[in-house]
């Protein structure tokens, strides 16, 4: 580094609409505005997200099926250089050799379904030797088990950062738990989002106390609010229309959509309000949710918004924002709605909602409908803290104050790998 400028590698496996692809990427735009370099290193052209990638990042991906040419075009256009690898079947399989002859043990190594690990790391790998950038940052398990592969396939030539989430014993498949408990005590350092994450990864993955950090989240609080002024049309957003309680993320069972329908339909016999769920949810899945809507009498006060790349402009409109979790590492939804001023209810889920919100916001137990919905009538009614205190509290999560503890830590890994 004689220039004093960082060259960094973010790992993603592809552009799908998750907190973890959206903060990475907020990250590099942090580090850009900084005068370093940023690449996106992506095996799978594909996800979600078309304008969150920062002008100024370079994006690497491999040519393996599934790009998503509409993506691609639309990144393209949008002034964002993007280069393509080609994955050399042989490679990949030389890959695949070496990898199971080192690690025989581990059950992803050994294929289980997920075989794309061997070309994916040989892509990385060329990544590495051919671009060497300084340092090498990963997230989810999928990307973090590949990064440290690729970083052994290269004798270790740069410096692995594998980010952590949420807690690996309640988020990961097994297979990709034995993985990491193998190769996660091999990265130069672990990530974590939240203080109880950090703690989940050196007691469950036995990563070294030393080499575990935590790192709150970039949250870019004066851009969520400039988008948060867009126009949407879904009438019950209407002024005069009652509150909204809404909810965003992800279909997946820790999110705990069933016991947040149960809530608002005990909720709604107190208050008058709607429940809307933002994200990507199945037909089936919606199916039985508005079925148990349907039997607590809410049927017609339940809707659902498809993956929007602005959740902001509802999260302002709504009455508050409902967290019905069962375990998370550090929520971003809750500290992007602070920013927007809107309350928050969330469950007491591991790890991350007491961080955010103690004495922010109410905290009922997970699982148990009566106490949330008690908690979302309350904050309905106006028990709440005020819209300038809760942008205050979005404000200690800033992305100067992420990208401060990266470089950091970048520099001394960096440091440390020259001597």
């Amino acid at each position: 580094m004689p220039d004093g400028r960082l060259h960094v590698g973010f790992v993603l496996p592809s552009l799908s609409g998750g907190g973890a692809e959206r903060s990475i990427l907020r990250l590099a735009q942090s580090l850009i505005a900084r005068g370093h370099r940023a690449d996106l290193v992506i095996p799978r052209f594909a996800g979600d997200y078309r304008d969150a990638i920062p002008l100024g990042m370079r994006v690497w991906r491999a040519r393996l099926p599934g790009t998503d040419r509409e993506l691609l075009g639309a990144v393209q256009r949008a002034g964002v250089q993007v280069e393509a690898m080609t994955v050399n079947p042989v490679g990949a399989a030389r890959t695949w050799l070496v990898l199971a002859r080192k690690y025989p043990g581990i059950p992803v190594l050994r294929g289980s379904g997920l075989r794309s690990i061997y070309p994916c790391a040989h892509f990385l790998s060329r990544y590495i030797r051919e671009v060497r950038p300084h340092v090498l940052v990963s997230a989810l398990p999928g990307s973090n088990t590949v990064a440290v592969c690729a970083a052994e396939l290269t004798d270790r030539a740069v410096p692995v950062v594998v980010t952590v989430r949420n807690v690996p014993a309640d988020y990961y498949a097994p297979e990709w738990l034995a993985a990491s408990r193998t190769l996660y005590p091999l990265a130069d350092a672990v990530v974590a989002v939240s203080r109880g994450v950090a703690e989940s990864v050196q007691q469950s993955l036995a990563v070294d106390a030393g080499r575990v950090r935590t790192i709150y989240n970039p949250i870019p609080a004066d851009s969520i609010r400039r988008l948060a002024q867009a126009e949407i049309t879904h009438p019950w957003f209407a002024d005069g229309e009652p509150p909204v309680v809404l909810s965003v993320g992800r279909e997946a069972p820790e999110k705990d959509y069933p016991t947040l329908v149960e809530a608002f339909g005990l909720a709604r016999r107190e208050v008058d309000a709607r429940l809307v769920i933002l994200g990507r949810l199945s037909v089936p899945y919606r199916a039985r949710l508005r079925s148990l809507a349907r039997g607590l009498g809410v049927e017609g006060d339940l809707g659902f918004v498809d993956f929007d790349e602005n959740p902001y402009r509802y999260m302002r409109r709504a009455g508050l924002l409902a967290l019905s979790s069962r375990s998370e590492g550090l929520p971003t939804v809750i500290i992007e709605a602070l920013a927007c001023g809107t309350p928050v209810v969330s469950t007491d889920a591991p790890c991350g909602p007491r961080e955010i919100l103690g004495g922010w916001g109410d905290l009922p137990p997970v699982g148990d409908a009566p106490a949330l919905a008690r908690a979302l009538a309350a904050t309905l009614r106006g028990e709440r803290p005020s819209e300038e205190a809760l942008r205050a509290r979005a404000a200690d999560f800033s992305p100067e104050k992420a990208a401060d503890a990266y470089v950091a830590l970048f520099e001394k890994l960096v440091q440390r790998r020259a001597r």
